[in-house]
């Protein structure tokens, strides 16, 4: 990959081992060190509880796969401090978001608590798997946390799936009523001083997500994943179309790519790098644009 542009990666998932030990709390009456050698049994790499022994074998991987700087998700609340302490030692190479349940307002006070330690750049919503509407008044409180503190925000729309969670013996689907992009709409226009993220081309909503680009300038497409929402199209969509139709409304410059890389032993998502990769050139995206996709966008947006 010698000849690809530097890739700043909008959605990475760090997966601290603080992140299986709250997977694991959430099976009533479950055993929490039994369930960690459960997941292990299947072939679930968990983390050594240092955050920067993972932090090194993170990096490693973006090294193997040429891939320059990375956002990095604390994908629950739970994992900031593991988070925000592999990003702040990682020289520059670790950018952390941190998730936040606007129905626990403490959440929240702990990302304002943490702040001028970690320098989080981004806020992750959830709202399907939190289990509340983007538009709930609740959430005004954390988007004012994220305009105070100059954060952009992730909110998750489509489908959304924790394979981990089945291993556990939990569903590891969340119910879809919260997850139309659609509803984003009133919500980013009446933020305008904030930016907002849909990952995933809408993940399943792919229209609702086009419509949310058009109305709204202050969101961001992020191409996360291997995009297996094309078969909800129909005639059935190819990632290159996805691209090409993003593009016509996002323009160029609110594209973000992610490779929704999670977890080990499988570690960096090469394949999808390689796939979108090959979807811009399927697509006829230019060279230099390429490269505004690849990483000069979030370069722009985070100021770094």
């Amino acid at each position: 990959m010698s000849h690809m542009p530097h890739i700043f990666d909008t959605h990475t998932h760090f997966f601290s081992r603080a992140f299986y030990e709250y997977q694991a709390e959430q099976v009533p009456g479950g055993n929490v060190y039994e369930l960690m050698e459960k997941m292990a049994r299947h072939g679930i790499e968990i983390p050594d509880g240092d955050p920067l022994k993972h932090r090194d074998r993170f990096i490693a991987e973006l090294d193997a796969n040429g891939v320059t700087r990375a956002v990095v998700f604390a994908s629950v609340p739970d994992e900031m401090e593991a988070v925000g302490e592999a990003a702040r030692t990682s020289e520059g190479r670790l950018f952390p978001y941190a998730a936040v349940n606007p129905r626990v307002p403490e959440t929240i006070e702990k990302l304002a608590s943490l702040q001028d330690t970690y320098r989080f750049r981004g806020m992750l919503l959830f709202p399907a798997m939190h289990g509340y509407p983007i538009g709930d008044p609740a959430v005004n409180f954390a988007l004012d946390l994220a305009s105070d503190l100059e954060l952009v925000v992730f909110v998750h729309c489509g489908l959304l799936r924790v394979t981990i969670r089945a291993v556990l013996g939990l569903s590891p689907d969340f119910p879809l009523e919260y997850s139309h992009p659609k509803d984003l709409i009133p919500v980013a226009k009446s933020r305008p001083n904030l930016s907002f993220i849909i990952p995933h081309f809408g993940g399943g909503f792919f229209e609702e997500f086009l419509l949310v680009g058009k109305e709204c300038p202050n969101v961001y497409a992020d191409t996360a994943g291997s995009n297996m929402w094309g078969m909800f199209q129909f005639p059935e969509l190819h990632l290159d179309d996805f691209y090409l139709d993003t593009v016509r409304i996002f323009g160029i410059e609110r594209i973000l790519f992610g490779s929704d890389t999670a977890g080990f032993p499988r570690g960096y998502r090469k394949d999808v790098l390689k796939a979108q990769v090959r979807a811009m050139h399927d697509a006829r995206i230019a060279t230099d644009n390429q490269s505004l996709i690849l990483g000069g966008n979030l370069s722009r947006l985070l100021e770094v």
